[in-house]
């Protein structure tokens, strides 16, 4: 039944279509091939599911993007900058400051942690001073650090684990 309901979603909408597993990582990610700007109004409507499913959909298409410290624009992004960008896409205003970000969220326990949701750490002194997006499963998106491109991380790696200051949710 689940996959006629997909199927029938997929070639009705041409949308990409998210589940959840019952601890809220992702199950499954299908993707219409090019999905048009157009689309973006549909997104600000779609239910908290779906725009989590865009927003991590959005985030993987800058997988590869170079660091740049202060930017947050398709040829280069810091870490708050990415946030930032990818979020504006579907109407979130977020300032471009990590520890702004962490603010303007409500904060989660990791349990109640979803994809889409945001991760943050402190990386450096002794506030919030980065900033990903989470994908679920103890892994997150991120833009690191000068010299290196937007990836996908896990949570479990001592840095990220030894650094997590917590979630946040805007959605």
């Amino acid at each position: 039944m689940r996959t006629k309901i997909l199927s029938i979603l997929i070639l009705l909408f041409q949308l990409p279509v998210l589940a959840f597993s019952q601890d809220n990582t992702v199950l499954e990610i299908i993707s219409a091939s090019n999905h048009n700007s157009d689309l973006i109004n549909y997104y600000k409507a779609v239910p908290k599911d779906t725009m989590r499913l865009r927003i991590i959909e959005k985030a993987r298409e800058y997988i590869g993007v170079d660091y740049k410290w202060g930017e947050s624009g398709a040829n280069g992004f810091d870490c708050s900058g990415y946030v930032k960008y990818i979020y504006d896409q579907f109407g979130y205003k977020l300032p471009h400051s990590s520890y702004e970000q962490y603010n303007a969220s409500r904060r989660l326990i990791e349990s109640k942690a979803k994809p889409g949701d945001l991760v943050f750490f402190v990386t450096r002194g002794n506030r919030i001073s980065h900033v990903g997006i989470y994908l679920g499963n103890k892994s997150f998106i991120h833009a690191p650090s000068t010299g290196k491109q937007v990836r996908i991380e896990s949570l479990d790696t001592g840095f990220f684990r030894k650094t997590l200051a917590g979630f946040g949710t805007l959605l």
